[in-house]
């Protein structure tokens, strides 16, 4: 095939063989370039990009960590009041009369409240939701004149 083609390109005129000589170069630079330049320069942005992208993610990561550790290296009696103020104080606004428990962890709170409105009490509870405490369990027991009586364990979730 080789062969066949030399020979073809011997049978050419001088002028025929520049063209094809030209046309060839033309398409191995067009080749080189389009073909392995441009890709490999692409997948060279491309993993600048991903590197960066780890980057910043490493640093959230180790930035959330951190909080986390200082958190848990924190006072827990001071979690433990935090938490035992806020549900007193608002139990207190909200017109609940609280009877605690003794608290199982640092950071939680179980509760038992005699009479309660149902609405007003989800109310309150969706309220702490917002101030960073989670509802571990509730339990409410239909009590006299449409109130309802509510045991509780509730968690104060990191800030």
């Amino acid at each position: 095939m080789i062969a066949a083609l030399r020979l073809w390109f011997a049978a050419l005129t001088r002028r025929e063989q520049w063209l094809v000589g030209v046309a060839g170069a033309l398409t191995a630079f067009v080749v080189a370039i389009f073909g392995m330049l441009l890709p490999v320069l692409a997948t060279i942005d491309q993993a600048k990009l991903d590197h960066d992208v780890a980057v910043q993610r490493r640093g959230r990561i180790i930035a959330t960590v951190d909080a986390a550790q200082k958190q848990q290296t924190g006072s827990r009696s001071a979690v433990t009041a935090d938490i035992d103020q806020l549900i007193t104080q608002n139990a207190a606004e909200q017109g609940f009369d609280l009877v605690k428990s003794p608290n199982k962890a640092a950071g939680q709170i179980s509760f038992r409240i005699d009479q309660a409105r149902a609405p007003a009490l989800l109310a309150w509870l969706t309220e702490l939701e917002g101030q960073n405490v989670a509802v571990r369990s509730v339990a409410l027991r239909t009590g006299a004149n449409s109130t309802v009586t509510v045991e509780a364990q509730l968690q104060m979730n990191a800030p």
